[in-house]
């Protein structure tokens, strides 16, 4: 039996999730609004159709989104990773193979029947996702990566496709080959369908049957992949392990411009917490921290700074961390300069099964172990709670400029006290 690779993506991901838990705002226009609620960064299928632009800050459109009578929310990134977790949760339980590509799209592997026809299994799946979760998939099916893109765009498009399309069973693809623009093609960038367009080539049709000399003298062997994959010819395989990240970041924008030590102090304290619990959730260790911080780019007055240190051995512990990056804090504050925004990197990331003590020193290995526990309790109680339930010193003080959310889902799958309450008489 033949195999086939499928893509699945969550419709309108964002917007999705946000209406699966408000019912009341399923079907209508709605828009989700970035950090500190500054431009729009997602919609749903009712906004596009009104023509609300992605990216527009929102206080440019406030006033019509009031008008038009659009539901306006701030990002919930709690909810949407927890969904999507769920969401994948699912589709590695129905995929022979599965690679989670981003929050919202996984590409997966499935042999096909004897007949070869995978729309049974296909709306199958997609009933259980939305049974499960109220959010509505897209799956495309096709014998490669890149057709299953295609396959995916299209079966998002015709309505008659009720949310699926299998590219392997059509014995026409140019018809729909020659519908997908060149630079929808997956793999596909700026750069190079500028260069295609000017050589006459405008679709995915045109850039599979174009010489492949031209390809690889201009973009050598990765695109040729993407031609070879237009062909049918496997060349992209799924990867179920993610690849070893190589940095983590966090960094935030302030609600309001701060000028205290105090306040850098403490906002840098949250970030390294929470970038702590990553490292530790992907299984690494860091060898070195980078804080940084800076202030509006237009003023006139413009300043930015950044200090790095290196631990010792590396670690995934947030007391080292946030004693490391308290110190780089005071080296890149500056009085009197209004911050917008800071932030911390964790590098030189490694595995933590080759975690390397130094010798000779039994009572700071047992402490390493101590540490290495509490960091596992304080992690399971955030988790069963809520993010900041426990947390270390400055972390756990109020701020006034964590960043603004004011239109942010009451609802939460990932808190106890966003729970519904249900009162019976």
């Amino acid at each position: 039996m033949s195999k086939a690779i499928i893509q699945i993506d969550g419709n309108n991901f964002y917007a999705s999730c946000e209406q699966m838990i408000d019912p009341s705002i399923k079907g209508k226009a709605l828009v989700i609004l970035s950090n500190n609620d500054g431009c729009i960064i997602a919609r749903s299928s009712e906004a596009r159709k009104i023509g609300i632009p992605m990216g527009e800050p929102y206080f440019k459109l406030e006033k019509k989104l009031k008008k038009l009578n659009i539901n306006v929310r701030s990002s919930n990134y709690e909810l949407y990773g927890d969904i999507s977790n769920r969401l994948m949760q699912i589709l590695r339980k129905n995929c022979e193979e599965l690679e989670i590509y981003s929050i919202d799209e996984a590409f997966g592997m499935i042999r096909r029947p004897k007949d070869k026809c995978l729309y049974k299994w296909s709306t199958s799946l997609r009933s259980l996702v939305y049974q499960n979760l109220g959010i509505p998939i897209s799956i495309g099916i096709g014998e490669t990566k890149v057709l299953s893109k295609i396959s995916n765009h299209i079966a998002k498009k015709t309505k008659e496709n009720s949310g699926v399309f299998d590219i392997g069973l059509i014995d026409n693809k140019d018809y729909y080959l020659r519908q997908i623009k060149v630079e929808k093609v997956w793999g596909v960038g700026k750069r190079m369908s500028g260069w295609l367009k000017d050589k006459g080539i405008n679709n995915a049709k045109e850039l599979r049957d174009m010489s492949s000399n031209q390809i690889i003298e201009k973009y050598g062997v990765v695109a040729l992949r993407i031609q070879d994959e237009l062909k049918g010819k496997l060349c992209i395989p799924i990867k179920e392990a993610s690849p070893t990240r190589k940095e983590i970041c966090v960094s935030r924008s302030f609600s309001y411009p701060i000028d205290s030590i105090e306040e850098l102090r403490e906002a840098i304290s949250k970030y390294i917490l929470i970038a702590s619990l990553k490292l530790r959730e992907y299984n690494q260790l860091s060898s070195a921290i980078t804080v940084f911080t800076t202030t509006n780019i237009r003023s006139k007055d413009y300043f930015k700074s950044k200090a790095t240190g290196k631990f010792n051995i590396a670690t995934s512990d947030s007391r080292i961390m946030l004693r490391k990056s308290l110190d780089l804090t005071e080296k890149i504050f500056k009085p009197y300069k209004k911050l917008i925004k800071a932030g911390v990197i964790l590098h030189k990331l490694q595995s933590n099964e080759y975690k390397q003590n130094l010798l000779f020193k039994e009572g700071d290995a047992k402490e390493g172990v101590y540490l290495e526990k509490l960091d596992k309790i304080i992690d399971r109680i955030n988790k069963k709670n809520r993010r900041d339930s426990l947390g270390w010193g400055l972390s756990t003080i109020e701020k006034d400029w964590i960043p603004s959310r004011k239109r942010v889902s009451f609802f939460k799958t990932t808190m106890i006290e966003g729970i519904p309450s249900v009162f019976a008489k």
